[in-house]
């Protein structure tokens, strides 16, 4: 049985393919676009996914696509109610959601099949189980706990879970618009990082600082009871007046997601063609405190729940390598696993895991020990292409 997992229309846009379960490709649209964090839809990717794998549009009986417009609709609607966004918001949006339904038709178009075949053979997965699933069935582990934190998808923003054999059950989530990835993003782009993805850069910043700003930035981010955490919305723009959002191919492009109150609180923010200083360095160095506190209150409640020693953590915030490191001395999970596409490239993994395990109740026989999953080249091949662009 094959499967292809799909991550289309958000950031890192991605393919994979299994064969009974196991991986035997997988592949990121940036590769062949060349475009750092592409979005749209993966076609390279899926087609070179079928070349890797040798495999017929015809031998696929699931796609799996890693986003589910229909999630937490009540969610959404008690939001729109009491939160009443600004209508830029609530349009941008609905703008977003019809280009993920539009997935079916370049599925349809990509796999040479009809829109009626495509439609058959799909299933909307989650955004966050997507994630989970992507760590916890890659990982060596029968039994183990997991967690998912990163910006957003499908609403939520944190997900927690327990994962057994072939079956993971959620325990946990913090929904829109509490995020600890909006946080980490608000700071980046405050201290002039504004690509998509520039997160690492703060991260490596960090180490440069001393941290004295962490108490100002403790009034963004207040922890709660059982590892939940909330923003203070004041600091925010992504929750009433929009935040510009595109994910068509091409590059993804995030708007501001910070309001004036944090140059208040914090000084002017740097423009990108400015010189980085010591009160950036700091900044970032507390940033990094501040997060990795909120992280490991969400990781210690997940261990108090669960009382398991193993974790299997994704999500763009499971990419943060700094706090990664801290989790064996800050918490009681004794063993990590973290799966190498973490961030949202790793969704389509996911998405087609969790047909294969969470709805057609197949056995796990997969075990990620490398991320070499895409296209590879002879030395004679590489030479040749070589030879001729020197040409």
């Amino acid at each position: 049985m094959i499967i292809l997992g799909i991550n289309a229309y958000h950031g890192d846009v991605s393919a994979a393919l299994l064969r009974d379960g196991e991986l035997v490709a997988a592949v990121e649209e940036e590769r062949f676009t060349r475009v750092k964090h592409a979005a749209g839809f993966p076609t390279n990717a899926t087609a070179e996914c079928l070349a890797v794998s040798g495999a017929t549009t015809g031998e696929i009986e699931h796609v799996a696509i890693s986003r589910d417009p229909r999630a937490n609709l009540l969610r959404k609607a008690l939001f729109a109610l009491r939160s009443r966004p600004r209508r830029g918001l609530v349009a941008d949006r609905l703008r977003n959601a019809g280009r993920v339904r539009e997935v079916a038709a370049r599925v349809a178009e990509v796999l040479g099949l009809t829109r009626d075949q495509a439609g058959g053979r799909m299933h909307w997965v989650e955004h966050h189980p997507a994630h989970l699933a992507s760590t916890f069935f890659c990982s060596p582990f029968e039994e183990a706990a997991i967690g998912a934190i990163d910006g957003f998808g499908d609403f939520v923003s944190t997900s927690v879970a327990v994962g057994r054999g072939p079956t993971m059950d959620v325990i946990g989530r913090v929904y829109f618009p509490h995020s600890l990835g909006l946080f980490y993003l608000a700071l980046t782009q405050y201290l002039g990082f504004w690509k998509y993805g520039d997160e690492y850069k703060v991260m490596g910043l960090a180490p440069y600082g001393q941290p004295d700003r962490v108490d100002a930035l403790r009034r963004l981010v207040h922890l709660k009871p059982g590892g939940g955490f909330e923003l203070d919305l004041s600091y925010f723009r992504h929750w009433s007046e929009g935040v510009s959002m595109t994910w068509d191919d091409g590059e993804p492009v995030i708007g501001k997601v910070y309001t004036p109150k944090l140059e208040e609180l914090l000084g002017p923010a740097r423009r990108s063609d400015d010189l980085i200083g010591p009160r950036h360095e700091a900044i970032a160095a507390s940033l990094q405190v501040v997060f990795e506190d909120a992280a490991v209150h969400v990781l210690n409640a997940l261990h108090e729940r669960t009382g398991l020693r193993r974790l299997c953590l994704a999500g763009g915030c499971a990419m943060n390598s700094v706090l990664n490191g801290k989790i064996r001395e800050r918490t009681p999970f004794r063993e990590v696993y973290v799966q190498p596409a973490a961030g949202d490239n790793g969704t389509s993994l996911g998405a087609a895991l969790y047909v294969w395990h969470q709805l057609l109740g197949q056995p796990r026989r997969f075990v990620m020990q490398h991320g070499y999953w895409g296209p590879e080249f002879a030395e004679e091949e590489i030479r040749r292409t070589l030879d001729q662009r020197s040409a």
